[in-house]
């Protein structure tokens, strides 16, 4: 029961990162399909029904430079820091909560890091990104600006900032003048660590009806005859 039970539970698992491969080469198809498109503006963005994040943005506007939000509890390169995000508007009116990226923090919560000053303030250039916000507890814990911010929310952050903020991010272009240090991958887990991991079940319920197998013939050869 012992080996049948586990031998089960192996060969699931083995299967279960096998379609976890196929699920993440399908993602990064699309993907790949999307960052392919030609660049839209933030007010054809808004429009989107089909595939959004990933999709490339370019626009015109006004980055407001005052309204500076740091993203909690960021890690880069060993570094314990924040993402500086600020909103754009467009020329048309559409805002939308725009990335930076990294810069390390202070040595306490009291201390905040300096934020580089824009050097281009008209354009956007980025890529739209969509995920599953943080929780935003505690976001009102916090005054004045720069402000710490727990979460990317757009809704979250739009909301302290009295701002209507569209509902994806902007990740903003590393060629972009103002672009900070980051680690945006699109995933943690390529498929052929997948792979890998499901070839260490398979293996790992091979191993394990090995060891049935020769348990079960030492018992066998152990028994007195007759």
């Amino acid at each position: 029961m012992f080996t049948g039970f586990f031998l089960f539970v192996f060969i699931r698992l083995g299967f279960w990162q096998l379609d976890r491969a196929e699920e993440k080469e399908t993602q990064l198809t699309e993907q790949a399909a999307t960052e392919a498109a030609p660049p839209v503006s933030l007010y054809t963005a808004s429009q989107e029904k089909a595939r959004l994040s990933g999709k490339s943005i370019e626009d015109r506007g006004l980055f407001l430079e005052e309204v500076v939000f740091l993203r909690d509890n960021v890690i880069f390169e060993g570094t314990v820091g924040f993402e500086v995000m600020r909103p754009f508007r467009s020329e048309t009116g559409e805002m939308a909560l725009v990335n930076f990226g990294f810069v390390p923090g202070g040595i306490d919560r009291s201390v905040l890091p300096v934020v580089p000053v824009l050097t281009n303030i008209n354009d956007l250039a980025g890529r739209a990104y969509i995920g599953e916000w943080a929780n935003d507890a505690g976001i009102e814990l916090y005054t004045g600006w720069p402000r710490i911010t727990p979460t990317q929310s757009p809704l979250a952050n739009g909301n302290i900032a009295q701002l209507p903020l569209l509902p994806f991010i902007v990740r903003l272009d590393s060629s972009h003048p103002d672009a900070l240090p980051r680690f945006w991958p699109l995933t943690v887990t390529s498929p052929e660590k997948h792979r890998g991991y499901a070839l260490q079940w398979f293996l790992m319920a091979v191993a394990l009806l090995t060891l049935f197998f020769v348990f079960t013939w030492t018992q066998h050869k152990e028994q007195p005859d007759g």
